[in-house]
């Protein structure tokens, strides 16, 4: 079963671009900036209790992040996540993690580089099951 609106969620960890798609087209756009900090290798000294690895205070970012989209995403929506790296893979599982209720609800992961605006709305809409129409010239 598909719900009559999908959101499409292109996600990495510098930003997340939301658009919800539905019998009228793109109903909504969101664009949410990461303050997730960077991972580095450093070459000083390795981490001890008194110089502890920055790696918890990122992860606390990082649920933050995806604290700010699933606020912005419709509950009961379908989905097609779509993002580059692991970013994408984390949400998905927090996503599921918290899944409660929403048996109707679609979800499709799609591990993708950067893309314009129309490519992304383009895959929304195939997954939505509304390919662009075509019409051929006279």
């Amino acid at each position: 079963m598909t719900t009559p609106r999908t959101t499409g969620v292109w996600i990495s960890g510098a930003s997340a671009t939301i658009l919800r798609w539905g019998p009228d087209g793109v109903s909504a756009r969101e664009h949410i900036d990461s303050q997730v900090p960077g991972r580095h290798r450093s070459t000083g000294r390795p981490p001890t209790e008194d110089h502890p690895a920055g790696e918890g205070h990122r992860d606390e970012h990082m649920r933050a992040f995806f604290a700010q989209i699933l606020a912005s995403v419709a509950g009961d929506d379908d989905l097609l996540l779509v993002g580059d790296g692991e970013v994408v893979e984390h949400f998905s599982r927090q996503l599921a993690a918290q899944a409660h209720g929403h048996a109707a609800r679609r979800v499709e992961v799609d591990k993708s580089g950067p893309m314009t605006e129309p490519q992304f709305l383009a895959r929304i809409r195939a997954f939505a099951g509304s390919p662009a129409r075509r019409t051929l010239p006279d």
